[in-house]
């Protein structure tokens, strides 16, 4: 993925998705609490345009993407890892080939959903509010929404989601949020 600079919460998503340890703590996030990347990728690029999210934002944002994800690109991603690492006597090389044209239409899945979700732009622009505190504020909605626990595991990858994303953030403003 390369990311462009255009302002879009797709390109924002490919320069974030990008940093080390972003990939890894999203889908973290995704597998252990069943939360959506798309979401807490948009927590992130509403923050850092200094928007805060309310919860009818969130639900709002959600209520789009949501049947999209449930029905093309969740069980895109379910075959997609069901394939991982071939499929019993089928040929191994032909397997990874289709294999890794679903994960390409995953990705364009998850493009055509950000597109959606992006336009227009909700939150609300709070003067005097950071970018690392907006963000916090909204991926914190988020799981709230969700009912997701905020345990050790999550507060790590909560933490280097917001230090890729909030690279100017004092050690402060970072190691406040997600207590």
């Amino acid at each position: 993925m390369s990311a462009a600079t255009d302002g879009t919460f797709w390109s924002f998503t490919l320069d974030l998705y990008g940093k080390p340890g972003v990939a890894p703590a999203l889908i973290g996030l995704q597998d252990r609490l069943g939360l959506d990347v798309n979401m807490l990728l948009y927590c992130c690029w509403s923050g850092a345009g200094a928007r805060v999210l309310s919860r009818d934002d969130l639900k709002a944002v959600e209520a789009v993407a949501e049947p999209w994800q449930s029905e093309v690109v969740r069980p895109l991603r379910t075959l997609r890892r069901r394939l991982r690492g071939g499929f019993g006597a089928m040929p191994a090389d032909r397997v990874a080939a289709y294999r890794k044209r679903i994960n390409e239409l995953e990705i364009e899945g998850e493009h055509i959903a950000q597109n959606a979700m992006g336009e227009p732009p909700r939150g609300e622009r709070l003067p005097g509010t950071s970018t690392a505190a907006a963000v916090a504020a909204n991926l914190k909605g988020y799981l709230k929404l969700r009912h997701a626990p905020v345990d050790a595991p999550e507060r790590a990858d909560l933490t280097t989601i917001l230090r890729a994303c909030c690279p100017d953030a004092t050690a402060d403003e970072i190691n406040a949020s997600f207590v």
